[in-house]
C-alpha cells in the first residue's frame, strides 16, 4: 500500500507521554488520532464538529477493524490518511493508514464503518447527495491490494 492512494489528514509526533511500558505508542494513542482524523475528515466533508449541536447528526462509527504492522516509537513522526471504500445512504467506509513521515513506510491499517447518526432519534439517517459528492470529491478512492 502506498501513501499516495491516500489523501493525508493529520500528522503527530510521539513524545514520551505517548508511550507504555512495551517501549512503543500506547493503543490510546491511535484511537486517539484515528478520533481527532474522523473529526477533521468530518469538518473538510461540510460537517465540523462545532455544528454537531445544531446539525444534529454525526459519524458514529459502528465497526473497526486494525492491522498494526510495525511498532510506532517515541521520536517518530507519522500522518494518518484516508481513501474512501464505500459510500452508502447511511453508511460510509473509509480505510485509515499512518505512515511515516520520513520514508512513507506504512505502519498501522484501520477500517472504520461509520453510520450518520440522527442525535435525536439515534437511528442512522441517510447522508445528504451533497455530502456525498463532496466526499468523492476531496479523498481518493479506495484501492485495494492484489
Amino acid at each position: 500500500m502506498t501513501a499516495s492512494n491516500f489523501r493525508e489528514i493529520i500528522r503527530r509526533s510521539v513524545t514520551h507521554e505517548m508511550c507504555d511500558a512495551l517501549g512503543h505508542m500506547n493503543i490510546q494513542y491511535y484511537f486517539e488520532t484515528l478520533s481527532k482524523g474522523v473529526f477533521k475528515i468530518m469538518a473538510l466533508l461540510g460537517e465540523p464538529i462545532e455544528d454537531i449541536p445544531e446539525r444534529g447528526t454525526s459519524f458514529a462509527l459502528h465497526k473497526e477493524e486494525s492491522e498494526f504492522l510495525k511498532e510506532i516509537h517515541e521520536g517518530d513522526e507519522f500522518y494518518l490518511a484516508t481513501a474512501i471504500e464505500h459510500i452508502g445512504t447511511k453508511s460510509f467506509i473509509m480505510q485509515h493508514r499512518f505512515f511515516n513521515a520520513d520514508d512513507d513506510q506504512e505502519l498501522f491499517r484501520s477500517r472504520f464503518v461509520t453510520v450518520n447518526m440522527d442525535l435525536n432519534t439515534r437511528t442512522s439517517t441517510p447522508f445528504p447527495d451533497e455530502f456525498k459528492a463532496l466526499a468523492v470529491k476531496e479523498l481518493p478512492a479506495y484501492q485495494p491490494e492484489t
